[in-house]
């Protein structure tokens, strides 16, 4: 939260995720694939980043290489410190387009194409091939 004006002011981020072309929510179709545990830490991730002022590194890094340029990724840990990742991009000021989600270790990639698939699903909404939804943040483990 920033402060103005003695006021306090919640920025919030609005995030939203690509739907393929017959209609499947992918971010939310990966999120059903998790274990229980892997879950509930990314519903606590999103909901913690969705309430921050400022995303930086270590829970945002830009991805690299030059295809990769203004493409970015969610960061964070699960079950016995397995790297969890979304990649997208800014949309717009506090806006944030899930494009693909992934796990990695030593640069093993589940799934091993996830950088691939980000780049072939940026050309898809930009072709217009595909659409875009936005992602309901759960504020409860009941889901």
């Amino acid at each position: 939260m920033e402060i103005y004006g003695k006021r306090y002011i919640a920025v919030e981020w609005k995030l939203v995720q690509y739907v393929s072309p017959n209609g499947r929510k992918l971010i939310d179709d990966w999120r059903s694939s998790l274990t229980t545990t892997r879950t509930a830490d990314l519903d606590t991730f999103l909901r913690n980043m969705a309430k921050k002022s400022r995303w930086a590194y270590p829970d945002l890094a830009a991805l690299r290489g030059k295809n990769l340029k203004g493409l970015y990724e969610l960061r964070w840990r699960s079950e016995n410190g397995v790297p969890h990742r979304i990649g997208g991009y800014f949309a717009a000021d506090h806006e944030f387009v899930m494009l693909i989600g992934w796990t990695h270790n030593k640069k093993k990639y589940d799934p091993p194409s996830a950088l691939e698939t980000l780049l072939q699903r940026r050309k898809n909404l930009l072709k217009g091939d595909a659409t875009l939804d936005e992602f309901t943040i759960l504020t409860s483990r009941t889901a």
